[in-house]
């Protein structure tokens, strides 16, 4: 495993490419190569170089392997690139109404067969994650010298709400709100601000940037389990 970034991958990571597609070109995979040896669509594959998903922590770790790097490596750093970071959080309210539309309504509460949420959990808990988990977090960095951030149990959450009995419409519109407003604050955010620092679970050190990174990866798994959903239901 190597663990130090060769140059021709540093120079095309600082020419602006995605790590990944640096990595790729380094060792000398096409997209197509990559991703069936990953186990992934080339689309996917595509979406995330372009920076438009993030993968989850899995995918990038299978990525990482085929690459023979660290995981880290293939994460872009948002604190030089929080413009394109920003721009995939704001996208996210138009992928999920796309899927939204193709799946039928008299389906929107059918959970998959192996179990998890169904469309409208997706969207009530989507919604306040945002609200209730990086928006407070994001304010309490800014203000706050190391606070304490604690974590959200999502599926109580999806219990205690009764998010099966809610509109999958009004979550939806609801999240755009609260997603607009995350992104609209970091994009007035100064180089400092975003060093802000606090304490996910209480104990782990995490900058604003670092939450944005957890942002993405967690948007990345939703649009994952959303889109397998949407097959399994004939969207």
């Amino acid at each position: 495993m190597l663990h130090a970034l060769p140059l021709p991958v540093s120079q095309r990571c600082a020419a602006g490419l995605h790590p990944i597609r640096a990595w790729r070109e380094f060792r000398g995979f096409t997209q197509t190569q990559l991703a069936m040896v990953a186990g992934i669509s080339r689309a996917y594959l595509a979406q995330i170089e372009a920076a438009e998903r993030t993968g989850t922590l899995e995918i990038v770790a299978r990525l990482a392997r085929v690459l023979d790097c660290l995981i880290e490596q293939l994460m872009p750093r948002h604190d030089e690139v929080p413009g394109r970071a920003n721009a995939v959080l704001a996208a996210m309210p138009a992928k999920l109404r796309a899927i939204l539309e193709t799946i039928p309504e008299s389906r929107w509460g059918a959970p998959p067969k192996a179990g998890g949420f169904s469309l409208v959990e997706h969207l009530c808990h989507l919604r306040d994650i945002d609200g209730d988990g990086y928006r407070v977090r994001i304010e309490r960095m800014l203000s706050e010298e190391r606070p304490a951030l604690p974590d959200i149990d999502g599926t109580q959450l999806a219990i205690e709400r009764d998010y099966q009995a809610q509109d999958a419409r009004m979550a939806l519109d609801a999240f755009t709100v609260t997603r607009w407003a995350i992104v609209g604050r970091l994009g007035k955010l100064e180089p400092g601000e975003r060093r802000r620092v606090g304490l996910m679970a209480g104990t782990t050190e995490i900058d604003i940037d670092g939450l944005v990174s957890v942002m993405l990866a967690h948007d990345s798994e939703h649009l994952d389990e959303l889109d397998a959903l949407r097959v399994e239901l004939g969207g």
